[in-house]
């Protein structure tokens, strides 16, 4: 038997209502998308659509490799033009040193490793609340924008769905805010309209279920006749008292 631990492991709900990590990362994508902290928001918005569009209009494997071969050949002509010149190690060699190549210490990447567990534990949380319907309305979000995306995802790349769906992270939340009453009117009555619309289709449907059972338990009592089995049946014994008598025997 394999003594290998599990990849993740469940936790109490319990201790998950006592994991403060997740909500520095709750707060700042909060103050992000509601522009709170003006300067940190225009950054993150900004840096998201240059990505975008460096991503779309920059072929970035070409340009890494544009510079690599740059640099290396650089690099030698530079080297063999200093032992030419210095009869020794060239100049690129010099500059390596004297304690080997550089190396990127472990107290540095450790840090950086467990903020990204935190950080890939708050998703893997919050996907799990949206699916166990912990939220209603948020579980009702995500199943329209689950629907949307992959019904437009069949017009608009994946692409111009990106860099649509940046625009509007940034801009929804400060557009609910400002019309925060008369959206919450809108979604209450269209709440109302479902609910009642659901419950006049389970009448419907329970109804219907109704007929069509009874239609099939008259359809099988027939065929039952048809070929005999009641008839061919032993009659059933019918239910005699005991008398005195025979009971105390």
């Amino acid at each position: 038997m394999s003594d290998a631990m599990p990849i993740a492991e469940p936790v109490p709900v319990a201790a998950q209502t006592e994991t403060p990590p997740f909500d520095k990362y709750k707060t700042l994508i909060s103050d992000l998308l509601t522009w709170k902290k003006v300067a940190q928001s225009g950054i993150a918005f900004g840096s998201l659509v240059t990505a975008l569009l460096v991503f779309k209009y920059v072929n970035v494997v070409k340009l890494v490799f544009n510079a690599a071969y740059i640099a290396f050949g650089t690099a030698v002509a530079v080297e063999f033009a200093g032992r030419t010149i210095k009869k020794s190690p060239g100049f690129v060699s010099s500059f390596r040193t004297a304690g080997g190549y550089f190396v990127i210490s472990k107290n540095v990447v450790e840090p950086v490793f467990e903020e990204l567990l935190v950080l890939l534990n708050f998703g893997l949380v919050e996907v799990q609340k949206i699916v166990f319907v912990e939220n209603t309305q948020t579980t009702v979000v995500a199943f329209v924008a689950s629907w949307f995306v992959y019904k437009m995802v069949q017009h608009v790349s994946v692409w111009s769905l990106a860099f649509a769906g940046v625009i509007f992270a940034f801009a929804a939340p400060v557009v609910y805010l400002k019309f925060q009453t008369e959206i919450d009117a809108q979604i209450e009555s269209a709440t109302k309209v479902v609910s009642a619309k659901t419950d006049v289709a389970k009448s419907q449907v329970k109804e219907q279920y109704d007929k069509g059972v009874s239609l099939a338990s008259g359809y099988v009592s027939l065929g039952l006749e048809k070929v005999g089995y009641k008839r061919n049946m032993p009659p059933v014994p019918a239910a005699t008292e005991a008398t005195p008598a025979a009971a105390a025997q």
